[in-house]
């Protein structure tokens, strides 16, 4: 008889509710220590894609944390640092911000965000990426 492989049931909205809780305490313990790259790498981990409008908020008010705790001069390495897939969910974020009437400062430091994350290996392809994904953070 063939082994039959279960897939896991997809989290609950409480479950979704409970990671993000746990993710933005995370971060900002590593913000408190100034661990900058290891907090957005954090906050980019297990992006809630299946969750509710008000969970995908609150998650994306994590990223935004940690991404404006770097200065300008430090955003291309943070973003180097960074998985390929942190990366491509960091540029969906980006396209999220900017949907949002958020000030102009803030706008013109997800520009460099942007700007870092073409230039490395992510390339225009990430861009790609971000737009068509069904999936949004």
């Amino acid at each position: 008889m063939a082994d039959v492989k279960m897939t896991p049931a997809p989290p609950s909205e409480e479950d979704w509710q409970s990671r993000c809780a746990r993710c933005k305490a995370t971060v900002e313990g590593l913000l408190k220590n100034r661990q900058t790259k290891e907090a957005l790498a954090e906050a980019l981990k297990e992006p809630p894609y299946g969750a509710t409008v008000k969970t995908r908020e609150d998650a994306a008010r994590t990223v935004l944390q940690a991404m404006s705790a770097f200065r300008e001069a430090e955003i291309k390495a943070a973003a180097a640092s960074l998985s390929e897939e942190a990366q491509n969910t960091l540029m969906k974020y980006l396209y999220k911000f900017w949907g949002q009437s958020l000030p102009a400062r803030t706008n013109s430091q997800l520009f460099t965000w942007h700007s870092a994350l073409v230039e490395l290996q992510a390339g225009p392809g990430s861009i790609v990426r971000a737009i068509y994904d069904w999936n949004w953070p």
